[in-house]
């Protein structure tokens, strides 16, 4: 499996990560987590991994002494 890299950019600022996806479960990896879902039909991979990768900087932001 190899991990195929991804950006986003939220308040002006540029989170990366990287996806992988074994049988039909895609997971986004980031120095703040990893976070799996399972890919529905007609669903980009891209898309997805942006979602998750989105979903886990929400996350780490909320989480109390947060340094993003």
């Amino acid at each position: 499996m190899s991990g195929h890299a991804i950006h986003i950019k939220i308040d002006g600022r540029t989170y990366a990560g990287t996806y992988q996806i074994d049988r039909k479960i895609l997971t986004v990896t980031t120095p703040y987590g990893r976070k799996s879902a399972e890919i529905a039909p007609r669903v980009a991979h891209d898309t997805l991994a942006h979602q998750l990768l989105q979903e886990l900087i929400q996350q780490e932001k909320a989480r109390k002494g947060s340094t993003l």
